[in-house]
């Protein structure tokens, strides 16, 4: 199957945050949009299609979950990573934060510690302290082009905390974990009893050479004590449908996760066209998605080169998995709000903000290569002229 993924399709007027939405974000509106996660490919024909059929019957009322929903899930999971799913075991919420929210709504009181590794996904900070808890940081190291853990830091923090928020693979690091990293994070993790919500959103989006490992594949521990949050948005373009997967094995964390969600947030409905939309991915998105990968993976190549070729000061964090990786700007010799509007203003172009991931992220801008090959070439001609300018 032959997949043109250099077709570019106007986003612009169909209420999209990228396009519609950046002056909110950027104060203007026609900045070179490669900011926020979602990408600028049409999803699998067969989810179309899906949706297409659930249009069809007139009538959008509430929804059960099928079988079969879990069951292209799990053997999904299966096949990307060789991870053994029961069904039984998942649940349905219409996002990853919602299921963060729901985590430390049931799992800790206002006032506990909550864990997190910056520069990391910037909501998880602000979920945490606009529920009353406190934010506890493991802040990453970053040497030689590559972020690591400090774990003599994070096995004194984990003393401190009720829930350890792990990003794997990490956003916007682009780090894989390795089976010897998580290994050590789960003796930590188990040493002090500590409940991991382990966000692993991006686990398909993972290049060559690099193998993810779910959190819960550790150990019988590690499988009873955590809860993995999944989603076809990353991996099928789906963020608009509002559908992931928790996965929760210990039966008693399960009721109680999911007597939260059903009778205090009252978020377990599911979304009549999401329901169809993922099935239909998980069932019959292989190609599209092994092509998404050569795609991503060669936009990757292309950034990293020319950014050696034309701008050797700004450097790409290459990275191991997901699609929004890092720049390394401090070359630049720019402080960060400085950096920040060199960017939008004289390069012309939408990238977050290193700052938001919090500590750590000063130096770097997040891009998003979900795109065009264009765009990104655009990009690099911006960003030299810009550079140039200022000579």
């Amino acid at each position: 199957m032959t997949i043109n993924f250099d077709k570019v399709i106007e986003r612009r007027n169909t209420n999209c945050s990228k396009y519609d939405g950046m002056a909110a974000s950027f104060g203007r509106n026609d900045l070179l949009p490669l900011w926020i996660a979602d990408m600028d490919f049409p999803v699998p024909e067969a989810v179309t299609e899906a949706i297409k059929r659930r249009a069809e019957h007139p009538i959008y009322g509430y929804n059960i979950f099928p079988q079969g929903y879990y069951e292209a899930f799990c053997a999904w999971e299966k096949k990307r990573h060789n991870w053994d799913v029961d069904p039984a075991w998942v649940w349905h919420t219409p996002g990853v934060l919602t299921a963060l929210s729901t985590a430390i709504l049931t799992f800790t009181k206002e006032g506990d510690g909550v864990l997190i590794q910056p520069p990391v996904y910037f909501p998880f900070r602000s979920t945490i302290e606009a529920l009353g808890r406190k934010v506890i940081d493991n802040q990453l190291r970053y040497e030689d082009g590559k972020f690591t853990m400090d774990f003599e830091d994070l096995a004194q923090k984990a003393a401190q905390a009720k829930l350890f928020v792990f990003c794997s693979p990490h956003n916007p690091s682009g780090r894989v974990w390795t089976k010897e990293e998580l290994m050590r994070v789960h003796d930590i993790c188990r040493k002090n009893e500590l409940l991991v919500f382990s966000d692993e959103i991006h686990s398909d989006i993972v290049y060559k050479q690099h193998s993810h490992t779910v959190f819960a594949q550790l150990s019988d521990w590690a499988l009873h004590h955590s809860i993995v949050a999944m989603a076809p948005s990353k991996t099928f373009n789906l963020a608009g449908l509002e559908m992931s997967h928790i996965t929760i094995a210990n039966d008693e964390l399960r009721k109680q996760f999911q007597y939260y969600e059903r009778f205090g947030l009252h978020v377990a409905n599911g979304n009549s066209f999401g329901l169809g939309a993922a099935q239909a991915a998980y069932e019959h998105g292989e190609d599209w998605y092994q092509a998404l990968l050569s795609y991503l993976k060669e936009n990757l190549d292309y950034l990293d080169g020319a950014l050696k070729a034309r701008v050797p000061q700004v450097k790409l964090v290459y990275p191991e998995a997901t699609y929004i990786p890092i720049l390394d700007m401090q070359a630049l010799g720019m402080e960060p709000e400085a950096l920040k509007h060199f960017v939008w203003d004289e390069v012309g172009a939408a990238l977050n903000a290193g700052t938001t991931f919090g500590p750590g992220g000063e130096r770097f801008m997040r891009i998003n290569v979900a795109t065009q090959r264009k765009n990104l070439e655009l990009f690099i001609e911006k960003l030299a002229r810009a550079l140039e300018a200022r000579k």
